[in-house]
């Protein structure tokens, strides 16, 4: 290969040129200084296919609860908002794509559209968007509006929540490389906890030799978690989920064999 470390790098040097390539046709268009380019991924790294996958820092990787398979890179250009040489260090979500890169197109208020139906495309959306307008945190003329993320699975589970520095784990993986796919997520009956300001590996657990006795005397971070969880289930009343989600297990296959089948002409 061309950089001599492996398949991802390879693909990170052609990705560079691409978005080389991509900018200087923005210029070419006279463009650029009116368009936001956002470059971002969708999970954490595919560790366990390392060298052909990526590595992280953080504990676990793609299809884990832990933060190595959520937290991703994000470098926007946003000409006369976000200042060049910025970085942000709070709670943010791809959900606040939406409502942020809507407002900037001039629509501040797509989210609370989007609740009794919002009409684009010749079609109706109905929908609850959990997503904030963040374009006072880009510009520095705000804090960031989002306080709590929740850790959903491919599976459709709650695995987790954090708010603001406090993680708390439901469910979490015990398996390591491949066997994440294949081994199920424990379901905890007592949280674990973890302060992702002094603590951003998740090593607490498995490392500090106090970690019991901190997880109790910091119980209190349970007491607004329920207030976040619960805000959030109530919306499930009037938006619920439309669809399961994707499974490799067994028991699906058979639900959708057992199902009867429409005929077509």
């Amino acid at each position: 290969g061309k950089t001599g470390l492996g398949l991802v790098a390879d693909g990170m040097t052609e990705l560079d040129g691409m978005v080389g390539q991509l900018l200087k046709k923005l210029d070419d268009l006279g463009i650029a200084d009116n368009t936001i380019i956002v470059w971002t991924t969708d999970n954490g790294a595919e560790a366990f296919s390392w060298p052909d996958g990526g590595t992280t820092p953080f504990r676990g990787e793609k299809n884990t609860n832990w933060e190595g398979g959520y937290r991703v890179p994000c470098v926007m250009r946003w000409p006369g908002v976000i200042k060049p040489g910025t970085e942000i260090n709070h709670v943010t979500s791809h959900e606040d794509f939406v409502p942020t890169l809507v407002a900037a197109a001039g629509d501040a208020t797509v989210t609370e559209k989007l609740l009794t139906g919002y009409q684009a495309a010749g079609k109706t959306f109905k929908v609850h968007l959990d997503g904030y307008d963040q374009r006072d945190l880009l510009s520095g003329a705000g804090p960031g509006k989002r306080h709590e993320y929740f850790y959903w699975t491919d599976d459709g589970n709650l695995a987790g929540l954090r708010y603001e520095r406090w993680k708390l784990v439901f469910m979490e993986q015990r398996a390591e490389g491949l066997d994440v796919w294949q081994d199920p997520l424990v379901t905890l009956r007592f949280p674990k906890l973890f302060d992702l300001r002094a603590d951003p590996f998740e090593r607490a657990d498995r490392e500090a030799g106090d970690y019991a006795r901190w997880r109790v005397e910091h119980a209190f971070a349970l007491l607004p978690a329920q207030a976040f969880v619960g805000k959030h289930l109530m919306t499930y009343r009037e938006f619920p989920p439309r669809q399961k989600p994707g499974s490799f297990s067994l028991d699906q296959v058979l639900e959708k064999l057992h199902q009867p089948v429409s005929g077509s002409k």
